[in-house]
């Protein structure tokens, strides 16, 4: 049995320790600044409780931690825990800067520790099944993804400064940051790292952080994909039709897959769809799952490669590109120009 740590108790939180826990593995120790949010959950698992995360990575019967604080303290927490010995599951995103991310994979290398991004959308069956799929696909041609989220900056009243400041405290960004991260983990993991970058940026007036992303990403094949992330005003927009509008087109010699993801936080209600178009047979099949929730999926998976000895996946260097393709779209729609991809390190993730 596993023995966990959670650093920080928000919203994400409850999906890592009741993964962890219908995984088998024991929570034994919680941490969050705020003493109530921390006693809620030690109390639900008898676990030891602490204000100071410093305190929890000096417990001995501590094996794995959750880092689940605001991205601006994962590279601070995250060093600390590799150096304490514990294996890490960092939420996304790895950090709030590419620089920061490649510290921590470099010190997770170094030390030979367990070190992992938490990218969930990978986990479900239908992201599964897709990337199954593409060993037998041929050469991609295209790629068309999108995160469509619906956050109304566009047309709803508010205090531009103040939402700004909340996105910047929660996320480290914006849109592109919160939406976007998961559709490029999943770009990289489906089709590699890109080679180059064109990036453009909106920002709405009174805001300093974007409210729409797009990108168009060269792949090592010589393909293209095109990238948006945007939080629209659109209520029925979507696969569920609630306004949530996340999908992957991957266009390749031997046919296409569309990915459909639903809700992040209500994957209960229904499941991902893959649908693939077979274009040596002109047959199209439609992989229509049951409700998983991804994170069961991916805590689950967390704990049997920690318990076996194996690397994380997605690892921090998975991360650490998110990050680093994130840093470069921003940079690139500031100079208006493209940009080549620059990676620190290039060994295959």
């Amino acid at each position: 049995m596993v023995n966990i740590g959670i650093i920080g108790c928000g919203g994400i939180s409850h999906f890592h320790y009741e993964g962890y826990e219908r995984a088998g593995a024991k929570i034994v120790h919680v941490c969050d600044l705020r003493a109530d949010a921390a006693q809620a959950v030690a109390d639900r698992y008898g676990a030891r409780v602490s204000a100071d995360y410093r305190a929890l990575l000096a417990d001995p019967q501590v094996e794995l931690v959750s880092v689940l604080s605001v991205a601006s303290s994962h590279r601070e927490v995250c060093l600390a825990a590799i150096a304490a010995g514990k294996g890490v599951v960092c939420e996304k995103t790895l950090a709030d800067s590419a620089e920061h991310a490649a510290d921590i994979a470099r010190a997770a290398d170094k030390a030979g520790t367990f070190c992992a991004t938490a990218y969930m959308k990978r986990f479900f069956p239908a992201s599964q099944q897709a990337k199954a799929l593409l060993t037998d696909m041929g050469k991609i041609i295209s790629i068309y993804a999108r995160s469509w989220q619906p956050w109304d900056l566009w047309t709803a009243e508010f205090d531009g400064a103040s939402t700004s400041a909340s996105m910047r405290r929660s996320y480290s960004g914006g849109v592109l940051v919160c939406a976007g991260s998961h559709i490029l983990d999943l770009l990289h993991w489906f089709a590699g790292r890109p080679t180059q970058v064109v990036g453009a940026v909106n920002i709405r007036e009174g805001m300093d952080v974007d409210r729409q992303a797009n990108a168009m990403l060269w792949l090592e094949g010589g393909a293209i994909a095109h990238f948006e992330a945007c939080g629209h005003p659109y209520k029925y927009a979507g696969y569920e039709r609630n306004g949530w509008d996340e999908r992957l087109e991957i266009n390749t010699i031997n046919g296409r897959l569309d990915l459909y993801t639903v809700t992040w936080n209500r994957p209960d209600r229904n499941g991902a769809l893959l649908v693939h178009l077979d274009n040596r047979t002109g047959q199209t099949v439609e992989y229509r799952y049951p409700q998983v929730n991804p994170f069961d999926v991916e805590m689950a998976e967390m704990v049997r490669r920690f318990s076996a000895g194996e690397s994380a996946l997605p690892s921090a260097w998975d991360g650490y590109v998110v990050d680093e393709l994130i840093a470069t779209i921003l940079e690139s729609a500031r100079q208006q120009r493209i940009l080549p991809m620059i990676y620190q390190d290039r060994a295959a993730k």
